[in-house]
Parts: structure tokens; C-alpha cells; sequence
């Protein structure tokens, strides 16, 4: 088995401590030798980038998810993210947003740091790259040791990408999530949870991406009178959350730092 690197990461980015929870806005540079592999590239919206994590330790076969939460239990790297294992290939998803030169392209959400080896791009297909109702285990246990910061870093992942942007309405979402997800006591993507659809569909694809309700797993709901409603509702059996904003800030660095009373209230009600 060989690979040979067909291009390099320059990312404003140096270390993995430093990668914002989006990425970061970069450029893949593909080497002479396979500049023509990149034609029709730029048909594209988003690419999958295979990268090899050049300075990963191979070593390790198990590993805890110390950046979720400190404490947590060792699995085996083939069950983690870690970027520690035998053959360390990560996979990510980036936003193309266009060629600033032949063998360059400009990208977004780039989480590969500056001079990682690219060893193959391919184009993202939602059809079957995209399974929103796959499921994973129950993050409530870890939710209570996670850092608030990085659970809002992980929601923010999740409601972009189904959102498809970074907008005002989406940083809101995350902070009601993140409110919702305290008063309901756990992770919001549990089976139990359901959410009914408020008056912004911005806000509401947030919810969606973050949730992962569907009609399909009867956890989505629609109230009698959308969308001409004022609230977004998330609740499990015996406890329901209806939250209603109360101010529309103008600047999404506005929405993380303002206290959460402002920017909307919060009514729990026992069933």
C-alpha cells in the first residue's frame, strides 16, 4: 500500500488546540503532477478532503475523548475522532469557494492545520454522503463533564451544517439549545426529545440540525398555527421548554456574549 500526497494544507491555523469550532478559511494547494485531476472541481459546492495528520501519534490503539470532557472512559480509536491512531486519515467536509489560482482552491470550514499532507479530494454528494437519521449513543453522561464551550462548539457544527450558514439565526438557536438542553437534562438529540416548529426557518433549521428530529421519527411537530406562532418548544415526557425571543441582536458576537435573559425567556412546564 502506498500513498502519495497529491497536495498541502496552508491554513492560517498552526496547532489543533487553536482550530476555531468551524474551521478556519484557507486553501488547499495541489502539486504540479495532478493539477489536471482538478477539472470540473469547481461544479462543486463542497469537497471531501482526505488529509494524512502528519505529527499523530500511530501508536495508540485506545484513547479517551479529552477534548469532550476531561475524566471520560477509554474506548478504542476505531469508536473516536481522535486524530491518535494506526493509520491517522482524517475526513473533512469544506465549502469550496473558488479557485484563486490553477492549482489552488480557496475553501471554508478548513479543520487541518497549516502543512497538512492532502492525499485525495472527492465532491460531496448529499444524496449519499449526508444520513441525517443515522444515530449515536446518548451524550447526557458526558454532557455533565463537558466544558460548556465545547458542547456549544458542537452544536454550532451541527446546526451549520444542515443550516448550510453561519447566520445571526443559527448562533441564536445554539443558545437556546444550549438552554433547552438544561432544563430538559441531557442531550437534545435523544429519542425522547421533541421540538415544535417556531416562526423562523433559519432558527428552525438550526433546531432540526441539532436535534436531528423528523417527521419520519415522529419527533418533529407542527403547532396549529404556523408559522404564524411566536415560540419554538422542546420537550420529553413530563417536561416541556417554550422559549420566545425577546431581542434580535444585529451582530452574531452580540448573541454569544449577551446574557441569556435578554435574549429570550424561557417558560418550564411540568406535565
Amino acid at each position: 500500500m502506498q500513498l502519495v500526497p497529491i497536495g498541502m494544507i496552508h491554513s492560517p491555523v498552526h496547532t489543533p488546540r487553536d482550530m476555531p469550532a468551524l474551521g478556519a478559511d484557507g486553501e488547499i494547494e495541489i502539486f504540479p503532477p495532478y493539477a489536471d485531476a482538478l477539472e470540473g472541481v469547481e461544479r462543486n459546492s463542497h469537497l471531501i478532503v482526505i488529509c494524512w495528520m502528519h505529527e499523530a501519534d500511530r501508536t495508540v490503539t485506545r484513547a479517551s475523548a479529552r477534548k469532550v470532557a476531561p475524566g471520560m472512559p477509554e474506548k478504542g480509536v476505531f469508536a473516536l475522532r481522535s486524530p491518535s491512531r494506526p493509520n491517522p486519515i482524517s475526513v473533512s467536509i469544506v465549502r469550496l469557494l473558488g479557485k484563486r489560482a490553477e492549482r489552488v482552491l480557496a475553501v471554508s470550514y478548513l479543520d487541518m492545520v497549516d502543512g497538512t499532507p492532502v492525499i485525495d479530494i472527492k465532491p460531496y454528494q448529499p444524496g449519499l454522503d449526508c444520513i441525517f437519521s443515522s444515530t449515536n449513543a446518548d451524550r447526557s453522561p458526558f454532557l455533565r463533564k463537558m466544558p460548556v464551550e465545547r458542547y456549544q462548539a458542537n452544536l454550532l457544527r451541527e446546526a451549520v451544517g444542515y443550516h448550510g450558514e453561519y447566520c445571526l439565526q443559527v448562533a441564536m438557536a445554539v443558545r437556546m439549545a444550549l438552554a433547552a438542553s438544561r432544563h430538559l437534562g441531557g442531550d437534545l438529540r435523544r429519542e425522547s426529545v421533541r421540538y415544535t416548529l417556531g416562526p423562523n426557518p433559519c432558527i428552525n433549521d438550526a433546531m432540526i440540525g441539532m436535534t436531528g428530529v423528523r417527521f419520519g421519527n415522529s419527533r418533529l411537530m407542527v403547532p396549529d398555527q404556523w408559522p404564524a406562532c411566536s415560540d419554538y418548544c422542546l420537550a420529553v415526557p413530563g417536561r416541556t421548554v417554550i422559549i420566545r425571543i425577546m431581542d434580535h441582536p444585529e451582530s452574531i458576537e452580540t448573541i454569544w456574549s449577551a446574557p441569556e435573559g435578554k435574549l429570550f425567556s424561557c417558560i418550564v412546564k411540568a406535565e
